[in-house]
């Protein structure tokens, strides 16, 4: 076995940090670390609101810089529609020590808004903008707002610890285009299913005679209403997916 040497006092070695201590001393070097990356990237960058460069451009930019240096991150996309006086409204870059803010958590995976369906997807149509979350500590996230520089505390503003938010730039990228692909494919599958619909009615309340010469457009119909059914599924599945991992 082992044997482990007691801390004698008035002897020269000093005592072993405790891991509480350790863990607070790594965590304010990485909200540092943040702050720099954040404020450095600002200065050499320029955000522009015509999608020439915008948010998410600039949050995949800084989310490579954090794991570059070995800090774990998150894009997050929300809605800032009603950002009023808050520091993104008015870009205002506010320095804090570490501890005169809160940390933030947040549910990873994302399942905010669970399984994708019509009645919550207008609420990721209004997601207006892209920044991103790093841990500085296990399961305690920062955000960095990246389009000014700067970093905020979940006491300053929960809207950057709310949304969804993408392990990597990969499948944000992904979950953009998916769920464009989702909306097409809905809205034709919808538009199909009301044309299948108003065929069906008159058929059923035909003669048998009027449905044998209506059957043959019934059953065109209720083929091409099974391929958008099945195309609408297979990409439903897969932004679902997505989401469900991020």
């Amino acid at each position: 076995m082992t044997a482990y040497s007691t801390f004698a006092p008035g002897s020269d070695e000093s005592p072993e940090k405790s891991p509480i201590s350790q863990d607070r001393i790594q965590t304010d070097k990485n909200i540092r670390l943040c702050e720099q990356i954040a404020t450095e990237y600002s200065n050499s960058h320029t955000y522009s609101k015509d999608d020439v460069y915008d948010c998410d451009n600039m949050a995949q930019d800084v989310w490579n810089m954090l794991k570059a240096k070995g800090i774990n991150a998150r894009i997050s996309v929300g809605n800032f529609e009603s950002a009023g006086d808050s520091r993104i409204a008015n870009v205002k870059t506010v320095h804090k020590s570490p501890d005169s803010g809160n940390l933030g958590e947040i549910e990873v995976p994302s399942r905010t808004y669970g399984s994708m369906n019509v009645s919550n997807s207008s609420t990721i149509d209004g997601f207006n903008h892209a920044w991103v979350l790093a841990e500085v500590s296990p399961g305690s996230w920062l955000a960095i707002e990246c389009t000014a520089g700067y970093i905020v505390y979940s006491d300053e503003n929960e809207k950057y610890y709310q949304g969804l938010t993408f392990s990597n730039p990969k499948n944000y990228r992904s979950f953009i285009s998916l769920y464009r692909d989702w909306k097409i494919k809905a809205l034709d599958y919808e538009k199909e299913r009301s044309y299948y619909n108003e065929l069906i009615m008159p058929y059923n309340n035909a003669s048998y005679s009027e449905q044998i010469g209506m059957k043959s457009g019934i059953e065109i119909a209720q083929r091409t209403l099974h391929e958008k059914e099945q195309a609408f599924l297979k990409t439903d599945s897969e932004l679902n997916a997505l989401l469900r991992y991020g």
